[in-house]
């Protein structure tokens, strides 16, 4: 059961990474594109958030979470906690915390403004709201990342 758990850990954990790393490019791309592109960018980052970044992440945090439950009792218990699984517990769990509050209401709102209209200074506002929660939520999800390495 362990393993599977630790598969399923690392599968979310390369979900959340690897569409943050994906919708940061398509971030990048939309500082070049023209205003009238920016709906069809929007909308990739939006499939990017609602399929990889947001079921990875929970993953994630649920497979951490039993994991962690695991931990009871055993001889880790008694001895202590090494550092490097409380900086990967902590910035997993404020990394997703982040992909939830800040990152899932700002792209979906984003997707339902128009670029170009009156909308538009609301739009970049959130645009850069949106790219500054996936930079930190991107950044705990590193951390986290490293302090498992940590562990090894």
């Amino acid at each position: 059961m362990r393993q599977l758990l630790i598969f399923l850990h690392l599968l979310g954990l390369v979900l959340w990474l690897g569409g943050g790393f994906a919708a940061m490019h398509v971030g990048i791309a939309m500082r070049r594109a023209a205003r009238a592109e920016l709906t069809t960018l929007v909308a990739v980052q939006v499939r990017l958030l609602r399929a990889q970044i947001l079921p990875g992440s929970l993953l994630v945090v649920l497979t951490g979470i039993l994991l962690t439950l695991r931990l009871y009792g055993s001889a880790t218990a008694t001895a202590g906690y090494p550092t490097g699984l409380m900086v990967m517990q902590g910035a997993g769990l404020l990394g997703a915390i982040v992909v939830l509050v800040v990152m899932l209401p700002t792209v979906s709102r984003i997707a339902r403004l128009d670029p170009q209209g009156p909308q538009a200074p609301l739009f970049d506002a959130l645009r850069n709201k949106a790219a500054l929660g996936g930079m930190v939520a991107g950044l705990l999800g590193l951390a986290a990342l490293i302090g498992g390495a940590l562990l090894r």
